[in-house]
């Protein structure tokens, strides 16, 4: 009885750490998209995604004077969105809310690798610390020329994985001929 317990323990929690890894791979697929393919001309990614996106990489700064609810309220939307569309399909699951929960962290927790760190708080300071989130000094390595690694913002577990089989590269091959990438004039 005592190691059934334990072992559906193992399980719940090997599932949610595999939760928290995929919503930092998700996440870092949306960051490399922001990057990489279109234009800010382009009607909706463009204005809601690349524009944005293009003022950060010019000063990374910038992000910290906007309100935090405007900084987050994109990924919380989509958060949202995911979770209507489970429940409206039937598939509104304890694994779909933790890895929405995640999934929202996403940009807080790039947010928090571009703030001082006397400005964090110290649980913050903490989970950077023991390497449970991503710390500045990880995220800085994507602001780094040529800018082409470190897409992933939540953890510092997954970009070492994706670097080292040239994930972005492969999707750089896969999409770039379908999408364009008109602002990267290395492909």
């Amino acid at each position: 009885m005592l190691a059934s317990v334990f072992s559906n323990l193992f399980l719940i929690v090997a599932q949610v750490f595999a939760l928290y890894l995929l919503a930092d791979f998700i996440g870092g697929i949306f960051h490399w998209a922001e990057d990489t393919l279109g234009s800010a001309e382009a009607p909706i990614w463009g204005r809601l995604f690349v524009q944005p996106n293009e003022v950060h990489h010019d000063t990374p700064g910038q992000m910290l004077k906007i309100p935090w609810y405007i900084n987050n309220i994109t990924i919380v939307i989509a958060v949202l969105s995911v979770f209507a569309a489970c429940w409206v399909l039937d598939a509104l699951t304890w694994k779909v809310y933790v890895m929405g929960f995640f999934g929202a962290w996403n940009q807080q927790v790039h947010r928090f690798c571009h703030t001082p760190t006397a400005r964090l708080p110290p649980a913050v300071k903490w989970l950077q610390r023991i390497g449970i989130i991503q710390n500045a000094r990880h995220h800085w390595r994507h602001h780094t020329e040529p800018h082409l690694t470190n897409y992933c913002v939540l953890t510092p577990w997954v970009n070492p994985a994706l670097d080292k089989i040239k994930f972005w590269r492969a999707m750089e091959q896969i999409f770039v001929p379908i999408f364009g990438a008109p602002r990267r004039p290395d492909l």
